[in-house]
């Protein structure tokens, strides 16, 4: 079909609009085809110089960076950069103003929240130049799953904001259309509306979908249950959530397309994704700096799961440094000189407070319970899972499930449990008829309620 909109796209965001998105996205497009070492030199440089400018105009920073002897002057000390304390969502509500820019009357800035996994909200300072390179980043992102500009895209989204910003009002309608966009909400996933969803799909023909991880995992097991047949999709981009492999696997024999996972959060944006399906997350390294650290804050190598810490180079309003986003990843490739970074991803791995704790203080991955219940106790009877860990020998497991579970199926299941936690360890049971999202409109199949253990503990890989 013709791309009539590819032309009148390009006139109007040039021209007329002066939308500097495009250009910051054919940018991008061509620093991610560099050589990696030219690609880090631009990086280490971008660093400095948000250093220096939240050396001179961010009094937390200023205190900070000169202390750890980080920035002198105009001297940046990139192998000393570790010795900058992380940055916590804790910290972000309590030294709010001490992370202002002096320079904010020159910025056009905004506030922006994020409720996060946890759904405990958190405000921050971002500007244009950040949210118009990020959306930058998404496009060059797009255009790696295969979309140009003014072709077919759906988005499978959760976030009531951001559904409702993207399709109220008259101007935004009119750019959905000129641009091709649909938004189908997430938070709303019965069986009519999926069947709903399916019908807009094959009207639109979309040549990508994007989509909340667990949303297009529910979207593809009804395809596939109903055995529904699809007009052809590039790609799928999944983004907000951690793409299990079993959540990979369901969604490919529902669209038969790669999958393309991006990640990022709200207070960051989007720092890594796929190029090629299913061999880790590229870091965007022009507009983020991460690294991956273990209990004792040291650098990760490759094969070795941390936490993840994010540095944004594109936020001058308020600077995020080393910030502890709360998620844990598997490391493909790093460099240690002048400062350890990531510049690829194996896998992110899930939420910290998604693993459960043994009373020893050793920790097991979230995604092993997941395993259980998606794989090796996938069922036609079970639909939805959470598991929740309320004491270090208390496991509640609630079930939203589709017909009465098979005999020996829960003792199967506890007893797998079991082998994991204890054998002192108690498993309960409960039906329910729905397991309610975060207020992010994200899904969590683990939660542990118990105290985390303290830095230094080894955990149970």
């Amino acid at each position: 079909m013709l791309n009539w909109r590819a032309p009148i796209l390009t006139v109007y965001d040039s021209r007329i609009s002066h939308n500097p998105i495009p250009r910051h996205g054919s940018f991008l497009g061509e620093f991610h085809s560099w050589p990696v070492a030219r690609q880090r030199e631009a990086q280490l440089e971008r660093l400095s110089q948000l250093l220096r400018h939240a050396a001179r105009n961010v009094p937390h920073y200023r205190d900070v960076l000169t202390a750890t002897g980080v920035v002198h002057g105009d001297h940046v000390d990139l192998d000393r950069f570790r010795h900058v304390p992380e940055l916590t969502r804790d910290m972000l509500r309590a030294k709010f103003e001490l992370l202002k820019s002096d320079d904010l009357p020159s910025r056009a800035w905004y506030k922006n929240s994020s409720g996060g996994s946890s759904g405990e909200p958190v405000t921050l300072l971002q500007d244009r130049h950040y949210d118009d390179i990020g959306q930058a980043t998404i496009e060059m992102h797009y255009s790696w799953a295969g979309k140009l500009a003014g072709e077919p895209f759906v988005k499978l989204w959760g976030s009531d904001r951001d559904v409702l910003f993207g399709t109220e009002g008259w101007r935004n309608k009119l750019s959905n259309f000129i641009r091709n966009r649909t938004f189908l909400n997430s938070f709303y996933l019965s069986r009519q509306h999926m069947q709903n969803y399916v019908k807009v799909i094959q009207r639109v023909r979309p040549v990508i979908i994007e989509a909340y991880a667990e949303s297009i995992y529910e979207l593809a097991r009804y395809i596939n249950a109903e055995r529904i047949r699809l007009p052809p999709v590039r790609s799928i981009v999944t983004s907000a959530g951690t793409l299990y492999p079993f959540i990979r696997e369901e969604v490919m024999r529902a669209f038969n397309c790669p999958i393309l996972n991006r990640y990022g959060s709200r207070e960051v944006g989007s720092f890594a994704g796929e190029h090629e399906a299913g061999a880790g997350l590229e870091v965007f390294t022009y507009t983020h700096f991460v690294e991956v650290v273990d209990e004792a804050g040291e650098p990760c190598g490759p094969n070795e799961e941390g936490d993840v810490l994010v540095t944004c180079l594109t936020n001058y309003a308020m600077p995020i440094i080393r910030y502890r986003i709360g998620d844990r990843a598997v490391v493909a490739a790093a460099v240690s000189t002048p400062t350890p970074s990531v510049e690829k991803l194996a896998t992110v791995t899930g939420r910290m407070m998604d693993a459960f704790v043994r009373e020893d203080g050793s920790t097991i991955p979230g995604y092993f319970f997941v395993h259980f219940l998606g794989v090796v106790h996938k069922s036609n009877w079970l639909r939805k899972t959470q598991i929740i860990q309320q004491d270090y020998d208390v496991i509640l497991v609630k079930m939203v499930t589709a017909a009465p579970p098979p005999e020996g199926a829960l003792d199967e299941i506890r007893s797998s449990l079991q082998r994991v936690m204890g054998s002192a360890c108690q498993v309960t049971f409960e039906f329910v008829d729905a397991i309610p999202k975060l207020a992010s409109g994200k899904y969590r199949y683990t939660v542990s309620l118990v105290p985390r253990p303290s830095h230094g503990t080894p955990a149970i890989q």
